[in-house]
């Protein structure tokens, strides 16, 4: 399995639709055959911070991900309430 975590930080008067357009991206995402999981948190002590965790099967599941509508449809909403770039981070099976 491969890890992707992304952390965002959203404008403050955006966090409202923010969460709206992801928990859409997420009831799409884990009906995805290759996606294992697909979490989505929101900082407790951060309000306008938020973590995606996503689990796949393989990186050719990852890139399928990115190119489906919804996903393509959802960054484009959500890119404009960044405050600050997201943080990616892919995690691999230690072997």
């Amino acid at each position: 399995m491969i890890i992707k975590s992304v952390t965002f930080y959203i404008k403050p008067e955006n966090t409202k639709e923010f969460i709206e357009a992801t928990r859409e991206n997420q009831r799409n995402s884990i009906k995805e055959k290759g996606i294992v999981c697909f979490d989505f948190f929101q900082c407790k002590d951060d309000p306008n911070k938020f973590l995606l965790y996503e689990g796949y099967n393989s990186e050719e599941d990852i890139n399928k991900h990115l190119e489906t509508d919804y996903f393509i449809n959802w960054i484009n909403t959500v890119e404009k309430w960044f405050s600050s770039p997201r943080d990616r981070v892919t995690y691999i099976p230690v072997s």
